[in-house]
């Protein structure tokens, strides 16, 4: 399971100083913070106040793969997927840091900056690594919907008729265009949602700091049966 806090929402002049503080914060906690549950109800949040926030392992996983034919046209497909697990996106610590010092998500830009420009409401204000905030610690907030649905593969083909093939002295000419990794459906923002940090470790599943993504091929081909 994923453990760490769980983010009640982010503190603005109408709730900061009536959410509880978090003890082990370097520093006091400004609006434009991420605040935490205060799951033990002792008025601050300390590590005692982590808890589960996310599963990597799904509800269930499936595949499923379609052939079909209609006279010298076949198309055949192979699709699976996940549903219910949670991908803790770890890259998300770097692209959600407002240093500059690499890439950025484009809606950091509508951060939090002030009372009169608090943004969009989704993203906390800037800090830095070195004066560490709640935006920093392994929260909710870097917990996503890991499900999706992938069509691993999917070939359209064309049987030349044997008068053709006869001519060309074989039995079955065959020709096909297929794609690897045709699309994938996921409301997950990272590369790949079907993640394991440490390749196969059994715990690190769900982890992603970047994994490459999954490359698309796209192959042309004639199979000839003689």
């Amino acid at each position: 399971m994923f453990y760490g806090f769980k983010v009640l929402g982010r503190l603005t002049a109408d709730n900061v100083g009536k959410v509880a503080p978090s003890a082990s914060a370097t520093n006091p906690a400004k609006i434009g913070d991420l605040y935490f549950q205060d799951t033990d109800g002792n008025g601050f949040v300390n590590d005692a106040d982590k808890t589960v926030i996310g599963t990597p392992y799904p509800k269930f996983t499936y595949g499923f793969a379609l052939n079909t034919s209609y006279k010298t046209i076949d198309l055949r497909a192979s699709f699976n997927g996940s549903y219910g697990n949670q991908v803790l996106d770890g890259q998300d610590y770097y692209l959600y840091n407002f240093e500059g010092s690499g890439n950025q998500y484009a809606e950091v830009a509508n951060r939090y900056r002030n009372e009169a420009n608090p943004g969009s409401g989704l993203n906390y204000r800037a800090s830095r690594a070195g004066t560490q905030s709640n935006s920093t610690r392994l929260s909710s907030f870097y917990i996503q919907d890991g499900s999706y649905f992938r069509c691993t593969n999917i070939t359209l083909g064309y049987t030349f008729p044997k008068s053709l093939a006869n001519t060309l002295k074989v039995n079955n000419v065959r020709v096909y265009a297929s794609v690897d990794n045709a699309f994938t459906v996921t409301d997950y923002k990272g590369y790949n949602p079907e993640v394991d940090y440490s390749g196969g470790s059994n715990l690190t599943p769900g982890v992603d700091y970047g994994n490459y993504p999954l490359a698309r091929a796209y192959n042309l081909g004639v199979k000839l049966t003689f």
